[in-house]
């Protein structure tokens, strides 16, 4: 079985090449456009990893991933941010929500791969 991946971005674009992406590499990917969207996916199936931006709609990634950790929802899941912040107090911010990894677009598709790839063995391993 493949690993899912949970996708949260509200940009179309870059939704669908990551997606696109993912997929061809052998990953189940689920799509979210924002935080809200995402927990409720959540709350119905669950994930082996998350990927999602910060800035977006309803609620940004920030406070998404600060659920994900503080409700139980999936507190163990591997999560990336993906976002175009660069600033160390993003980085920070991202962290201390709970995220495992902080990437900046414009990203490789093969750096993120590799990524995925990465949190998923070190979280069997562990």
């Amino acid at each position: 079985m493949s690993a899912r991946i949970l996708l949260v971005e509200d940009s179309p674009t870059i939704l669908n090449l990551l997606s696109m992406v993912l997929r061809q590499v052998g990953f189940a990917v689920q799509t979210a456009n924002d935080g809200l969207e995402a927990l409720d996916k959540l709350s119905k199936e669950s994930v082996d990893l998350i990927i999602t931006d910060v800035n977006m709609p309803r609620m940004d990634g920030f406070t998404f991933i600060s659920r994900v950790r503080s409700q139980g929802v999936m507190p163990k899941v591997p999560i990336i941010v993906l976002s175009t912040e660069r600033e160390d107090h993003d980085r920070l911010r991202g962290r201390s929500a709970g995220a495992d990894l902080y990437l900046t677009k414009p990203v490789q598709p093969q750096t993120l791969v590799d990524h995925v790839r990465s949190l998923l063995t070190a979280r069997a391993e562990a």
